[in-house]
């Protein structure tokens, strides 16, 4: 047996605690370490979940521009929006923005909702349709989610359902949410829409529909729908002839325009106004009225002006959009009293887009000339040698004569 000098353990003791500390500490650091690296996995994985936000946009669906369908004829007629909250059915603008995990709606409408609209009516709805993965082969008709606010005159109160849908003939109830409060103020022309995006997978890209139903009774219902709305909206640039469109000071230039969509459809333009033009660069239609029916499929042609003080360099001229949208959609995805006709849908959606222009100054003496004979320095030196081989083939000729004359007589 070995014996050591008691400071000699006390020593070695001293040295296995600090030893056995430093471990701890390690080992506590790392385990910081690897929370920390985990949380910040699952905020980055929850951050790449969301769904894109963007600001406020808008669609101007129209004034009256419903339908009023008989389910005992199976007639569809004009609205008569006289009768008693007839006017709360009629849809007339929606209001729509994202945060990336929610898509809050406003429906503005033309007249108030009740808490309770029993004068006549006996039933109620306010709802919203969405192709969350934009196939129309997928779901109901294309509809692979439904959320609907419901009022009757049985339950007497407002009631809110969230419905996912595999086939036209297969639905799974999610959500169910009696006594549903909050969407409306009394008598106030409109109703709160949101859609709690996790609920529909947080999709990058769909589109959905809105609408309102009232029925009185089985021969007067009255329908309201929008077209569809795509999620994010469209980005919206300019394709130009040429490109880029440059323009010297002083003098103007004819191009085409034509308009582009990211969603890759060609867009339908109702209206086209520059936003902001400079007062020394001038955008003005060619001629001054057009047919904008084909702007989508046809290039627009315009004329840029620049005047001779315009400065000189890269205008950026921001151009208002009023774009038509529109769809068929089936009624016999709603359902009215089993009615198998088509509903046509229209709005019109505002969007921007940039027009890039380029103001060069006029070319110097020296830059003409040299692009004069850049173009036709060819053209004259063929001239030049053509004109100089007729000409000493004249000469050799008037020589040739002369000197046959001037040789004597043998």
């Amino acid at each position: 047996m070995i014996l050591f000098p008691k400071n000699h353990i006390v020593s070695s003791i001293r040295s296995f605690r600090a030893s056995l500390t430093d471990r701890i500490c390690a080992y506590l650091l790392l385990c910081t370490t690897i929370t920390i690296l985990t949380l910040n996995s699952v905020q980055t994985s929850s951050a790449f979940a969301l769904s894109p936000s963007f600001s406020i946009q808008e669609v101007n669906t129209g004034v009256h521009n419903g339908i009023q369908i008989n389910g005992t004829t199976h007639a569809e007629t004009k609205p008569n929006y006289n009768w008693p909250q007839a006017s709360s059915s009629d849809i007339q603008r929606v209001t729509y923005f994202s945060d990336g995990r929610t898509l809050n709606a406003t429906l503005w409408l033309g007249g108030g909702v009740e808490k309770n609209p029993s004068h006549g009516v006996s039933t109620a709805v306010y709802g919203e349709l969405i192709d969350a993965d934009n196939n129309p082969s997928t779901g109901k008709y294309g509809v692979d989610y439904q959320q609907e606010v419901q009022w009757s005159n049985t339950t007497k109160s407002w009631n809110k359902i969230f419905v996912q849908y595999s086939s036209p003939l297969n639905l799974r109830t999610l959500t169910k949410e009696l006594n549903y409060t909050g969407f409306f103020q009394n008598d106030e022309k409109y109703v709160l829409m949101p859609l709690d995006l996790k609920s529909i997978t947080s999709p990058d890209k769909f589109r959905v529909i809105y609408y309102a139903i009232l029925i009185y009774n089985d021969s007067r219902i009255l329908l309201d729908l929008t077209p569809w709305i795509d999620i994010p909206p469209s980005q919206y640039t300019f394709s130009t002839t040429p490109n880029p469109i440059v323009v010297t000071q002083g003098q103007q230039e004819d191009v085409g325009v034509q308009l582009q969509s990211s969603s890759g459809l060609p867009p339908k333009l109702a209206n086209f106004t520059p936003y902001q033009n400079y007062s020394n660069v001038l955008v003005k239609f060619n001629p001054n009225r057009l047919d904008l029916s084909s702007f989508g499929v046809a290039p627009l042609p315009l004329k840029i002006q620049a005047s001779n003080n315009a400065q000189i360099g890269k205008y950026t001229i921001p151009v208002l959009l009023n774009l038509s949208t529109g769809s068929v959609f089936p009624s016999k995805f709603i359902q009215l009293a089993n009615l198998n006709v088509s509903i046509p849908t229209q709005g019109y959606i505002s969007g921007k887009g940039n027009l890039s222009i380029s103001v060069v100054p006029p070319p110097s003496i020296d830059q003409r000339i040299k692009d004069f004979w850049s173009v036709y320095g060819s053209l004259i030196s063929l001239i030049g040698a053509g004109f100089a081989g007729a000409a000493s083939t004249f000469v050799f000729e008037y020589l040739k004569n002369r000197k046959s004359k001037s040789a004597p007589i043998r």
